[in-house]
């Protein structure tokens, strides 16, 4: 599907410009959606000097009034905390005429999309880099009370993204694009598996604005990596149509699976890097990529005859029992009741259990086939991201490869969402499969 088509179905954004010297486009934008509104830029101190000043002297050449912009200081880092978006709706105040105008990448974006829900308004979001899928995406990423969780808020009116710009962003920041772009590739092996235990069909329209193009998009991580400017528009297409497949479904299903979930836990855990801010997004992602790879390559190493559905149900913990593992798993993490509803939305009773297993056994062959025709093999994956200029272990975002696996248990019980993790669990192989990965050098090295 080309653009028109694709953003003819989202309920929100209503057109998405991206190429070279559109910056201009500005104005013009501001004044088909907004055309009375006055234009408040929130950025922090480096966004706001690579696009936030340009856009403010743009809109003032063109009429449009503005209010004075809200600059977030560059160190330390701005977290995508709640308290920031308070702070944005304070500035903002009351005012209606006032549109906040979102001037960076993926915190920025949140924090303003957050805010501008809350004050009842759209928004136009200028990009900065292409470093993750979150610019089109309805929902804000965002920690409150220690809690990273997705909050609801549509997403920008309109979206804007030079490449010009998007280029003179630091090259760590398109690799962290590049892996969250690859996560992609993870998280439709998760639908797969979710669409054939009949847990989450998939949305074949939905599937198809993101699948069929990752070869493509992904086809060349060594240009990215030289800054070629023709890859990396390729790297913000695939990233801001996952942004609109999201937004289409209303979930982030389309293109976020168990990696995402191991990042959340890391992210929630008050993992740094070695420099003492918080590793983005993407590059954790990247890990937890590896991370699924490696389950998914034990997971689907058994054969159908492995597979004994009676042990596996005797072995499953009645809700009782789980009750506690969950208390013991997630405790350190903040709000961590609020994981024992969602473990209990989705456990099972042994006889819907063994139901699902005699599915899952009786079509092993197909299962395996589908995963594995999805995605590359461990090591071809591993290359890829690598190549691109992202971490491929633990070590790499200052994190021990201890605590990385330590997060597959926790990862499980964080969200209703079948992935790879959800089929190793309720087979009965999922803390062998953990043990495996701990102990086999060719992981997450």
């Amino acid at each position: 599907m080309k653009f028109d088509q694709i953003l003819s179905q989202t309920k929100d954004t209503d057109e998405l410009i991206f190429g070279e010297g559109v910056i201009d486009k500005c104005p013009e934008c501001f004044k088909t959606y907004w055309p009375q509104g006055t234009a408040m830029i929130v950025a922090d101190e480096n966004t706001w000097a690579a696009a936030g000043m340009t856009a403010e002297n743009l809109f003032g050449s063109a009429g449009i009034k503005t209010a004075p912009p809200l600059i977030f200081n560059a160190q330390p880092r701005l977290q995508a905390d709640y308290t920031n978006t308070r702070a944005i709706k304070e500035r903002i105040g009351q005012n209606r005429k006032i549109i906040p105008v979102s001037v960076g990448s993926g915190t920025i974006n949140d924090l303003v999309k957050r805010a501008a829900f809350e004050l009842d308004r759209t928004y136009l979001c200028i990009g900065t880099a292409a470093s993750m899928d979150g610019y089109c995406s309805s929902g804000a990423a965002l920690t409150r009370n220690g809690r990273k969780q997705t909050m609801e808020c549509p997403a920008p009116k309109a979206v804007i993204a030079d490449t010009r710009i998007l280029g003179t962003a630091p090259p760590e920041a398109s690799a962290a694009g590049f892996g969250d772009l690859a996560s992609k590739l993870t998280a439709g092996a998760d639908w797969i598996i979710a669409d054939f235990t009949g847990a989450d069909p998939i949305d074949l329209n939905v599937w198809n604005i993101i699948q069929p193009n990752l070869d493509k998009w992904l086809d060349a991580p060594e240009a990215l990596a030289a800054g070629k400017s023709e890859k990396l528009s390729d790297v913000f297409e695939g990233l801001n149509l996952s942004g609109l497949a999201m937004q289409i479904l209303g979930r982030s299903r389309a293109a976020s699976g168990a990696e995402h979930l191991l990042s959340h836990i890391w992210e929630m855990s008050g993992h740094l890097g070695a420099d003492g801010n918080p590793v983005s997004h993407g590059f954790q992602v990247s890990v937890g990529i590896c991370c699924v790879s490696a389950l998914m390559t034990e997971v689907f190493s058994l054969n159908a005859d492995d597979i004994d559905i009676e042990t596996a149900v005797a072995a499953y913990p009645p809700w009782e029992r789980r009750t506690v593992e969950i208390e013991q798993l997630m405790e350190n993490l903040p709000s961590w009741r609020e994981y024992i509803e969602i473990c209990r939305q989705k456990h099972l009773d042994q006889q819907q259990l063994r139901t699902r297993l005699i599915r899952i056994k009786a079509g092993w062959g197909e299962l395996k086939s589908k995963v594995e025709a999805k995605l590359p093999d461990y090591d071809k994956l591993r290359q890829m991201l690598k190549t691109a200029g992202c971490p491929v272990s633990p070590e790499e975002i200052n994190m021990s490869r201890k605590t990385a696996v330590s997060a597959f248990a926790k990862a499980q019980c964080m969200r209703n969402r079948y992935t790879i993790l959800d089929l190793a669990y309720e087979l009965g192989v999922f803390f062998n499969c953990i043990e495996n990965i701990r102990n086999n050098n060719k992981y997450l090295n």
